[in-house]
C-alpha cells in the first residue's frame, strides 16, 4: 500500500503532489484552529468564574458571611419573616459590627437570599450544567457553602421557605451542592 512507487509517484506527479500538500496543510490548519478554540473555551470558563466570584464577593456579602460564620443570626418566623442579630448590643461585639458597617439588628430574608443563597444556588446550577467544574466550585465557594450548611438560622430559613410555599425542592440545588462539597472536603482531608 505504501510502497516506494507510491511515494515516487506522489512527489513526481504535480497533480498528486498538490492534492497531498493541500490535504496536509488543511489538516495542520484544522489542528491549529482546534488548539486555539480549546484555549478560548478555557479562557471563557475562567472569565465566567471570575465574574461569578466578583459578583459574590462584595461588601454586603462580607457582612453577611461574618454574621453567618460567627453564628450571630437567628431566623425569626414572624408575620414578616426576617433575620435578627440577638447579640447586637453585646459590648464585645459592637467594635466588630461597627468595623464592618453593620448598623441594624435585623436583616431582611430577601437580602440574605439575594446576596448569599441566590449566588450559591446559581453556582450549583452552573456546576450541574457543566459551566464550571467541581474543582472550581470547591476552590471558590466550598467554605461559604459549608458555613451556610452549618448555620441553624439558614437551615431554619430554608425549612420556612419549603413549608411556606409547599415546595420541598426549594434550595434543592444548594442542598445538592452542600452534600457534594462536604464529600469533596472529606476526600481531600
Amino acid at each position: 500500500m505504501w510502497s516506494f512507487s507510491f511515494w515516487e509517484k506522489t512527489w513526481s506527479d504535480p497533480a498528486i503532489f498538490w492534492v497531498a500538500a493541500t490535504a496536509s496543510i488543511t489538516a495542520l490548519l484544522a489542528w491549529v484552529a482546534w488548539k486555539q478554540l480549546s484555549s478560548l473555551a478555557e479562557s471563557s470558563t475562567s472569565d465566567f468564574l471570575f465574574r461569578l466570584k466578583s459578583d459574590f464577593f462584595n461588601e454586603q456579602a462580607r457582612k453577611l458571611v461574618f454574621l453567618i460564620e460567627q453564628d450571630l443570626l437567628k431566623f425569626e418566623d414572624a408575620e414578616i419573616p426576617y433575620f435578627s442579630i440577638p447579640e447586637f448590643n453585646k459590648p464585645e461585639l459592637k467594635p466588630r459590627l461597627q468595623e464592618l458597617g453593620i448598623t441594624e439588628s435585623t436583616i431582611s430574608m430577601y437580602v440574605l437570599d439575594d446576596i448569599i443563597l441566590g449566588p450559591l444556588q446559581d453556582a450549583a446550577f452552573y456546576l450541574r450544567e457543566k459551566r464550571i467544574t467541581k474543582n472550581q466550585a470547591y476552590a471558590v465557594f466550598s467554605y461559604y457553602i459549608c458555613i451556610c450548611s452549618k448555620s441553624p438560622a439558614i437551615q431554619a430559613y430554608k425549612e420556612f421557605c419549603r413549608k411556606g410555599l409547599g415546595k420541598s425542592d426549594i434550595y434543592a440545588e444548594l442542598d445538592w451542592l452542600e452534600t457534594l462539597m462536604s464529600q469533596e472536603l472529606a476526600a481531600r482531608n
